[in-house]
């Protein structure tokens, strides 16, 4: 395999001094704290949007806060993204993955809604998912007032989302296959594919430690998210053990070398490939896991998140002649 980018062995060396090396060894709001904090002290993108916006949209449990991105006037977008951010179920919000929705809607044009889903351990498996697909409702019911283009009969829709937001994405691509909410796109980072076999993926037991997420944070976080064993099998955590997976979006699924999620995801490509669907795997095998959130410290990281950013977009026009929209 291709040696580690050299940019991310600095950030780690780095990170190692600062003793960010194990999240699960220091508790969840110190966890939390250590994710907002690299994401403050990261170099940001100034290019301005049209607009942002702040919002809480009515669950069936709580009031779920998402922000809004229009890259360019709402008559100009191509179609609308809901993006569900990464942190394992437990850690991350809008604010730290602010800077991947505005890259994403910037390269894409397309109008993002970054979702702070329920975050474990005070909200267990499976409150994300339903936070995830109310979000994906919402935007679904209004996505001709956020991106009122009048060249388009209805609006294309897509998810996004890295890690624990890639699996959150798959999940109610999965779900929605049929229904309004029915998704043309979905854009999955890194995700978590399957809980209850991961130790037999052979990139979790060889980037368990040292690579920023380790094997011991993502038994840590299973432990927070899930309510018992049980969850494992449910298709809406361990979606590579749906029994179907026939109908699903068009799906890019982006992978780093040095990530004990890599596998999974290779796994999950797989699948969705001989179920019929149309996929795209791409393999960054210098990078390790999260770096979709590192594109102001590492260049390949910048250059990964534009590239997927312009495939969003393309898919997105495509979409509208591809449906008889």
């Amino acid at each position: 395999m291709s040696k580690l980018d050299s940019q991310l062995v600095s950030l780690l060396a780095s990170l190692q001094v600062l003793g960010n090396t194990d999240l699960s060894s220091v508790g969840v709001e110190s966890a939390r704290a250590s994710i907002e904090l690299m994401a403050r002290l990261q170099p940001k993108d100034n290019t301005p949007l049209d607009r942002v916006d702040d919002r809480t949209i009515k669950g069936k449990f709580r009031e779920i806060p998402i922000r809004i991105y229009w890259p360019v006037a709402p008559s100009e977008c191509v179609g609308v993204t809901v993006f569900y951010h990464g942190g394992g179920f437990v850690l991350g919000s809008i604010e730290s993955h602010d800077q991947l929705a505005r890259s994403l809607a910037k390269h894409s044009k397309s109008v993002v809604v970054s979702v702070e889903y329920a975050l474990a351990p005070e909200n267990k498996f499976p409150a994300a998912v339903e936070d995830a697909y109310e979000a994906l409702a919402y935007a679904s019911h209004n996505r001709s007032n956020l991106c009122p283009n009048h060249l388009l009969s209805k609006v294309p829709l897509a998810v996004a989302g890295d890690s624990a937001g890639g699996n959150l994405a798959a999940v109610v691509s999965y779900l929605a296959r049929g229904e309004a909410e029915e998704v043309d796109f979905a854009l999955l980072a890194y995700p978590v594919t399957d809980g209850l076999h991961q130790e037999n993926f052979p990139s979790y037991e060889e980037n368990s430690e040292g690579y920023f997420l380790t094997a011991k944070d993502m038994r840590w976080f299973g432990e927070l998210y899930l309510r018992d064993e049980n969850d494992l099998l449910d298709p809406r955590f361990s979606i590579l053990l749906a029994n179907d997976l026939s109908n699903m979006p068009k799906t890019l699924i982006v992978v780093a070398g040095y990530d004990p999620l890599r596998d999974q995801g290779v796994a999950l490509a797989q699948a969705l490939e001989d179920a019929g669907n149309k996929v795209n795997l791409w393999r960054y095998d210098t990078m390790i896991h999260g770096f979709f959130s590192m594109e102001g410290l590492v260049e390949e990281a910048r250059k990964a998140v534009e590239r997927a950013g312009h495939l969003l977009g393309e898919v997105l026009v495509e979409a509208r002649f591809s449906k008889n929209y």
